[in-house]
């Protein structure tokens, strides 16, 4: 079974993979951004089937590809085999998924069904802090203008809750072997970018945050923006902070016992700042009602 579904994927890219790594991140979490970090280090090529669709076959659900670290016309369902077969054997396969949060069990059930388990070198959890994700989400909902305020919140209520069972996973990755990656200390700490290459077995070809990713229309907040360097990510809550749906957001946020409890261990800083934010607003404001 394991030989037939390696020729599958084989007959599919043209070529017979290397290491093969699956991602697993919500939007505006910086997935392409480490994405092509993790690309620009590997010695041989590489390719990048983007934002495939669960239960399907990687080869023909990726609604996107990159060979090299370029990024190529693509249809999702057409052929790949002439735009990937370039990259040659042994390449670097990175397969992604968005916007969904495996079950621990659900890591060995076939969710690539090109790709047998025993393939996968290593499964990668990514994510962002919460409070400059649910900004950075918020913003880029909201730049729609086919969305409603209430669209925006109902949008953004299902995506804190495919965010809290991320995390589920994340502070279980231990556990099923996947590799957590924490977006905010990735773009500050470059010895954190280096231990993770490391981890991988990657070499360090290319250590730097390299260019903003043109996916989802770039940064929502700063569209002019070239370099990764010039992006003030870790500043995104500041600039939705007076926003009434950003603050409907972190007032839900709060009520998740659940969610709550990931980020006070999993990011700290962030379960102290919507705490001290939401004091400071004097979340529930109680009014007396008097017969009349």
């Amino acid at each position: 079974m394991q030989d037939a579904a390696q020729t599958q994927l084989a007959q599919a890219l043209g070529f017979q993979p290397g290491m093969v790594l699956r991602t697993f991140g919500m939007r505006r979490s910086g997935n392409h951004a480490i994405t092509n970090w993790l690309t620009r280090n590997r010695e041989k090529n590489s390719v990048f089937l983007n934002n495939c669709v669960i239960g399907k076959p990687a080869a023909t659900s990726c609604r996107g590809i990159e060979v090299n670290t370029r990024r190529l016309p693509h249809k999702q369902g057409d052929s790949l085999v002439d735009t990937t077969f370039a990259a040659g054997d042994g390449a670097l396969v990175v397969i992604s998924y968005e916007d969904f949060a495996p079950d621990t069990d659900d890591l060995v059930a076939g969710l690539t069904s090109d790709i047998p388990e025993e393939m996968i070198t290593r499964n990668i959890v990514m994510f962002r802090n919460f409070m400059n994700w649910s900004a950075s989400l918020l913003h880029k909902v909201q730049s729609n203008d086919a969305q409603q305020p209430l669209d925006c919140l109902r949008i953004m209520m299902s995506a804190m809750d495919k965010y809290r069972d991320l995390l589920d996973l994340v502070a279980n990755a231990k556990s099923v072997g996947a590799l957590p990656v924490n977006y905010d200390r990735w773009v500050a700490r470059p010895r954190y970018r280096g231990r993770l290459l490391q981890e991988l077995g990657l070499p360090r070809n290319d250590n730097t945050l390299g260019p903003v990713q043109p996916y989802g229309g770039g940064s929502s907040f700063q569209r002019d923006a070239q370099k990764a360097e010039e992006l003030a990510t870790d500043q995104r809550w500041r600039e939705m902070i007076n926003d009434p749906s950003f603050q409907i957001v972190l007032l839900a946020a709060s009520q998740d016992p659940e969610l709550i409890a990931l980020m006070h261990k999993l990011m700290p800083q962030d379960a102290e700042m919507l705490t001290t934010y939401l004091g400071q607003a004097q979340f529930p404001y109680h009014v007396q009602v008097t017969d009349t």
